[in-house]
């Protein structure tokens, strides 16, 4: 076995470790990032109750975001998307980056099986949609009738930029204007 040099050492882990403004891919960044992913600050969100253009989101509020499914397309009629991260929203005040990472679905308007999309970006959702800037994920009624089980899901999409980049919700599933409510939590990253 070969002896391993100072020089291979630094290869792996000597890079700048600083936030997001290390050297981008090394090890030493890569698990950072991890520990900053895991030991953060997590808050969760409800619909502000009086959207703007800009701002839709509103730390602890208990009022549900709901997205508006097409018959077997995502919603898209107007306001058939829920509205969720707008560039005035700063979800936490402080961070340069942020992403959802965790939807509480509290109910769904029928019994069958329902696709959320998720979309992310800083121009317009169709835009984002086009460039493929989304995650989608399912959800389902547990017992006919109930609501949708009430257990947070985890949601999969990249960092993105506070003040700049926004956050959509749209749904689907096989009923024309079926509906879904939910909470939407969020995590920080400080730069």
């Amino acid at each position: 076995m070969p002896d391993i040099t100072t020089t291979d050492v630094n290869k792996i882990d000597a890079e700048a470790v600083d936030g997001l403004s290390g050297v981008s891919n090394s090890l030493a960044y890569k698990v950072h990032e991890i520990e900053k992913h895991f030991h953060n600050k997590s808050r969760w969100f409800g619909k502000l109750g009086s959207q703007t253009a800009t701002a839709w989101a509103d730390e602890d509020s208990l009022v549900m975001y709901r997205a508006i499914s097409g018959n077997n397309v995502y919603g898209a009629d107007a306001n058939d998307e829920a509205l969720i991260f707008g560039t005035d929203d700063l979800p936490f005040g402080t961070g340069v980056k942020f992403d959802a990472h965790m939807i509480f679905i509290s109910a769904l308007s029928v019994d069958t099986p329902y696709m959320f999309r998720i979309i992310y970006g800083s121009g317009t959702m169709a835009d984002a949609i086009t460039a493929g800037q989304y995650s989608t994920f399912p959800a389902m009624n547990i017992v006919t009738g109930s609501k949708a089980g009430g257990v947070p899901a985890m949601l999969m999409m990249p960092r993105i930029t506070c003040g700049t980049d926004q956050v959509w919700i749209q749904c689907k599933c096989a009923t024309d204007n079926a509906t879904a409510d939910f909470l939407v939590g969020g995590h920080e990253y400080a730069g």
